[in-house]
């Protein structure tokens, strides 16, 4: 996969953790699941299922922040792997996401990468190759 496929993945995956802490999460999470379903409207309550089960978790501290965008990293990997015409689709969201982002409660991810990639610092996508 392209770095900078991988690099958007991974910032839109910590601006969604970000969403679902805020007002707007019922109509974030609306929008995610109809771009994660790939276009199939039959996957959309299960996606929007999936987001909320992800959000809960968050809010009641089940699952760190850092976990829950690294998955969402990683769904969005595989959307962009089988349909890499939602990269657009995908900029857009991430657009979105982080002009809702103003304000609110923030989410602090962090974590440890020990390969050649870190990704995400207040929802800008950053590349650091490692020595």
């Amino acid at each position: 996969m392209d770095l900078e496929l991988l690099a958007l993945a991974g910032a839109t995956g910590h601006a969604l953790v970000q969403a679902m802490v805020s007002d707007g999460w019922a109509s974030a999470r609306a929008r995610i699941a109809r771009l994660m379903s790939g276009g199939d409207p039959e996957r959309v309550p299960v996606e929007e299922a999936a987001l909320e089960r992800s959000g809960q978790a968050l809010r009641d501290s089940q699952i760190p922040a850092h976990v829950l965008a690294g998955h969402w990293q990683g769904r969005i990997v595989e959307l962009l792997t089988r349909r890499p015409e939602c990269a657009g689709e995908v900029e857009g969201l991430l657009r979105e996401l982080r002009n809702a982002a103003t304000g609110g409660t923030n989410v602090h991810i962090d974590g440890h990468n020990n390969g050649n990639l870190i990704i995400g610092d207040h929802n800008v996508a950053r590349i650091h190759r490692g020595e």
